[in-house]
């Protein structure tokens, strides 16, 4: 059983599905693996627990899409409708 392991700041729903398709689908064509075969493991960190430069991303917060921002992106239909598109879905 192969296993992709995702490890970063806590990710949207959407963002997950988007990620899971396109990471078994490329591990599944280039290893031949069938996709029911490949696992894939979301680890995402709260905020609180990530930082950079010596500050928590809670202290100052990223303007990177994630489950912590979902409300503000999912307000421009520019990336909501390429989220929809790259995924499929």
């Amino acid at each position: 059983m192969p296993a992709i392991t995702v490890k970063s700041i806590e990710l949207s729903d959407i963002q997950k599905k988007v990620l899971a398709k396109k990471y078994v689908e490329i591990f599944s064509e280039i290893t031949n693996v069938p996709k029911d075969r490949v696992y894939i493991f979301f680890d995402g960190h709260e905020l609180e627990n990530v930082g950079t430069a010596g500050i928590r991303f809670s202290d100052h917060p990223s303007k990177a899409w994630s489950k912590f921002t979902e409300e503000d992106w999912s307000k421009n239909p520019e990336i909501v409708a390429k989220i929809k598109e790259v995924g499929g879905i």
